[in-house]
C-alpha cells in the first residue's frame, strides 16, 4: 500500500519502507534568532541499533545519578535485552523506529547518531476493556537529551501514524504519566486527547502518579 504523508513522504508498510528523509528544524538557542536546520532520517532499527536505543531510554525513563545509579548498568542491560527479543519477534505488526542524525564528526565514514526512538505495535483488547480491536500502540517514545526540541519526537509520532493508517487502524493508543507535562503537550499538539485515567484509590503523599491513556483518530 502507497501514499503520502503529510510530509509529502511515500507511505510504506514496516516490511518494505527502508528509510524516510524528514526535516527537523533545530530549536534556536536562547537569544539567538536564526536556527540551523539538519537532516533526520527515520528508518526501522536494526540489531547494531540496540546499544544505542537502549541508551537512549534508559537514560529517558531512568535516574542514572544518587543511590539509583547503582543498578542503572543492570537496567540498562535488560533493556537492551528486552529490545533484541521484540526486534527478533516474528510478529508481523510491530516496529521499532529510530531517528538518526549526522554524526558531527568530520570523518566520512562516521555512522549517523541515533538521536530518537519509537515503537508501534497492533494490539487487540483484554476482554474488559473498552478498546476497539485491533488498535494501534505507540510505546517507548524517547528523544535523547542532547536532540530535544528539534520536532524530532513529533515526526516519529508523524511515521507512526502513517504506518498505522497502513495496518488498516483507526485510532492510535499511547500511555504517559500524569506529571509529564512536557510529554503530554507533545501528545496533544500531535492530535491525542486523553481517552481514559488510571483510577488511584489511595491517593498519598509521594504516591506513584497516575497513568493517562491517551487516543488519536486516524483517517
Amino acid at each position: 500500500m502507497h501514499g503520502l504523508t503529510n510530509h509529502g513522504i511515500e507511505l510504506m508498510t514496516h516490511r518494505a519502507f527502508d528509510s524516510m528523509e524528514l526535516g527537523v528544524t533545530q530549536a534556536a538557542s536562547s537569544g539567538d534568532t536564526s536556527a540551523a536546520v539538519a537532516r533526520a532520517v527515520i528508518r526501522p532499527a536494526r540489531g547494531q541499533d540496540i546499544p544505542g536505543i537502549s541508551h537512549i531510554l534508559a537514560s529517558s525513563f531512568y535516574d542514572p545519578m544518587g543511590w539509583a545509579g547503582l543498578v542503572y548498568p543492570l537496567v540498562k542491560l535488560g533493556i537492551q535485552v528486552d529490545l533484541q527479543n521484540r526486534l527478533q519477534s516474528p510478529r508481523v505488526s510491530y516496529i521499532c523506529l529510530t531517528a538518526l542524525v549526522p554524526s558531527p564528526s568530520t570523518e566520512l565514514q562516521r555512522e549517523p547518531t541515533i538521536a530518537g526512538t519509537v515503537e508501534l505495535s497492533q494490539r487487540h483488547p483484554w476482554p474488559w476493556q473498552t478498546l476497539e480491536a485491533p488498535y494501534g500502540y505507540v510505546a517507548n517514545l524517547a528523544v535523547g537529551h542532547g536532540f530535544r526540541r528539534q520536532g524530532i519526537g513529533r515526526d516519529l509520532l508523524a511515521v507512526c501514524e502513517t504506518l498505522a493508517q497502513g495496518w488498516q487502524m483507526e485510532h492510535l493508543y499511547l500511555q504517559v504519566m500524569e506529571d509529564n507535562r512536557q510529554a503530554r503537550q507533545l501528545y496533544s499538539r500531535a492530535g491525542f486527547s486523553l481517552f481514559e485515567a488510571e483510577v488511584n484509590w489511595a491517593p498519598w503523599p509521594g504516591h506513584q502518579p497516575r497513568r493517562l491513556l491517551m487516543r488519536k483518530p486516524l483517517g
